[in-house]
């Protein structure tokens, strides 16, 4: 008897799941693809533009390449005219190639440059003024953990003195050469190079955050990142402060404040703010600092 009692029961139970379960089949609403933009102007290089269209989510293009904009023409107008052509770079830690438009004049500080982008039949233009002034690192330290909206993890301190007198936009670099056992960090995906056979190559780490002056004019600022790739003790590391203008700092600051929304349901969704009508993207600069020497403690 209660044999068949549990018998029922479970029989019960699962026809009570199967009569839960529904399929629902998402019909694609029509999608308007709009493009993406980035140039950021460093001085003393050539301008680098990454040319994107932008796909629905469910979309399986997903890669550099499938994801690339050709076809357009781009020029960047400053002293003369540098018009920009296709080129591309291999990316050896994700071992794919990653296309972009390319300049031949590099980029100077004080001076004003206008972007213009033809593409598909539209007309893209933006300003930007390479002005913000460079700051010295005064030290870098680490800490093996501190705690943030991501939990307990190590960090790379950065002291430096802020530039008074203006309105000062930073965020963190670090440059360093890995081979194919140094596996990203939580934010990269636990992933590794599968394709250089253990050869040395560049890697170089942007911060997410992005670090404002406001009422600290001229003061000590000191902030904490988490590097984006593993390490092992004595790993040696060059550091740099970035100074973004205000166009850039506002548009990656949105972009890190959408993530943070993703982790924690207290913070209010952001949406990004485009810095160039009509597409996704931002026209900008960014003026690095010196670097410094660092060298992991473990």
């Amino acid at each position: 008897m209660k044999t068949c009692i549990k018998l029922f029961f479970c029989a019960f139970v699962i026809i009570c799941i199967y009569a839960c379960q529904k399929d629902i089949i998402l019909k694609p609403v029509a999608y308007d693809n709009k493009l993406s933009i980035e140039c950021i102007l460093y001085p003393g290089k050539v301008p680098q533009l990454f040319l994107y269209t932008s796909v629905p989510f469910f979309n399986t293009n997903t890669t550099p390449s499938q994801l690339f904009a050709r076809g357009a023409t781009a020029s960047i107008t400053g002293n003369t005219i540098d018009n920009l052509v296709v080129d591309s770079i291999f990316d050896n830690f994700r071992c794919r190639w990653v296309l972009f438009y390319k300049g031949f004049v590099p980029s100077q500080i004080g001076q004003t440059y206008n972007l213009l982008v033809n593409y598909s039949g539209k007309t893209y233009t933006a300003i930007t003024t390479i002005s913000q002034p460079k700051v010295n690192i005064n030290k870098v330290s680490y800490i093996s953990n501190f705690h943030d909206i991501y939990g307990g993890h190590e960090g790379v301190i950065v002291n430096f003195n802020d530039i008074a007198g203006s309105e000062n936009f930073y965020r963190f670099q670090l440059n360093r050469a890995i081979d194919s056992s140094v596996y990203g960090a939580s934010n990269l995906g636990l992933i590794h190079s599968t394709c250089t056979n253990g050869s040395k190559f560049y890697i170089h780490e942007f911060g997410r955050s992005i670090y404002f002056d406001k009422g600290i004019d001229g003061q000590v600022i000191e902030f904490v990142t988490e590097p984006a790739y593993l390490h092992q003790l004595d790993d040696t590391a060059y550091v740099f402060v970035q100074s973004l203008d205000k166009n850039s700092a506002e548009f990656y600051d949105n972009l890190d404040k959408q993530k943070l929304a993703q982790f924690n349901p207290f913070i209010e969704p952001v949406f990004l703010k485009t810095k160039i009508d009509g597409c996704i993207g931002v026209f900008g600069s960014i003026v690095v600092s010196d670097s410094v020497l660092f060298v992991y403690p473990e």
